[in-house]
């Protein structure tokens, strides 16, 4: 009886495995390709999974389309690419605010990390741009933290909202340099930044190309950047590290499957992230719009998921912050 069990068992396993290649085999000749993105039309994020999806129809033979599912900072996206059948007709496009650092502050969210994804690459990633307001008197940033030490809460720093990259690296910053600052959230970056041009606060955290007409105006002054390296926009200023603060923060851009995506369509797309991004026009494009390409691929891209996720919940535990479901 246990072996015509163990055999039963085996015929389902053989079974299974060769729908899985003969599905893998007909990909992507069945229909269309939807690449989800977790946020609303005409945001970085969007440009990004389009300009993906325009190269993948080129090199795929088939119509591939975004579909924006925007809602929960981005769980309401990640949780339908995390439920969508793994058949290689569902992508998502992710930064790592939802995978790294969203899991690390709400109680809970509908999908897990990294149990529900199968990790294609990720493919650019961005440093962030310490800036201040004019009226704060500090030409650099052991300036700006002597200032902050002097009296503890007189800097106040925009974020997009409690729990987003900005505030957790604003927060983590803080906690390396012994400084104490005063967070004011914002419904977005947009209005975190034209409160900090008003004078309504004196510290912000924002990309390179967002920041980079303002500082070139003098609106606002560029003091430090988060990445490993300095940013092309921003020669002249200093990474965190380079000033003596042993932090190192960049969001990461990348795409992911529902698990159980067979993995010869695995290989096929990761080999076309890599030629997408050997693509002089692309990376132009990308370049122009801030990104810097960073190729990472399969397991090492899962570990930099998991490694950002462990860091931000210790964060998150360490200066109490949660968001509600």
């Amino acid at each position: 009886m246990k072996r015509f069990v163990s055999a039963a068992f085996a015929a389902i396993a053989l079974t299974a495995a060769g729908l899985s290649g003969a599905a893998a085999q007909e990909w992507p000749k069945a229909g269309p390709i939807t690449i989800i993105v977790p946020f609303a039309p005409g945001a970085g994020n969007d440009l990004l999974g389009r300009l993906t999806a325009e190269y993948f129809t080129k090199r795929l033979g088939q119509q591939v389309v975004v579909e924006n599912v925007a809602g929960g900072g981005s769980a309401i996206g990640l949780d339908k690419a995390a439920r969508a059948k793994p058949d290689g007709y569902t992508l998502l496009w992710s930064p790592s605010d939802g995978m790294s650092v969203l899991p690390a502050v709400r109680k809970s969210v509908p999908y897990k990390v990294p149990d529900d994804f199968e990790f294609l690459a990720r493919i650019v990633h961005v440093p962030f741009v310490v800036a201040v307001h004019p009226s704060v008197q500090a030409k650099n940033l052991a300036e700006l933290i002597a200032i902050s030490k002097e009296r503890p809460g007189r800097i106040r720093y925009g974020s997009s909202g409690v729990g987003g990259a900005p505030h957790m690296g604003t927060v983590l910053f803080g906690m390396r340099t012994g400084v104490r600052q005063t967070h004011v959230p914002f419904n977005g970056i947009g209005p975190a930044l034209t409160d900090l041009i008003g004078g309504h606060t004196e510290m912000l955290w924002l990309t390179p190309t967002t920041g980079a007409p303002h500082v070139q105006s003098g609106k606002i002054r560029a003091l430090a950047q988060t990445g490993p390296d300095r940013h092309p926009l921003y020669p002249d200023t200093p990474t965190l590290k380079e000033s003596g603060v042993n932090v190192e923060l960049t969001v990461y851009y990348g795409m992911m499957t529902p698990k159980g995506t067979p993995a010869p369509i695995l290989d096929r797309l990761r080999t076309e992230i890599r030629g997408m991004l050997e693509d002089p026009a692309i990376v132009k494009r990308l370049n122009e719009l801030g990104y810097t390409p960073a190729y990472l691929g399969g397991e090492d891209f899962k570990k930099l998921v998991v490694d950002e996720l462990n860091t931000w919940k210790q964060v998150a535990a360490e200066a109490n912050i949660s968001l509600a479901d």
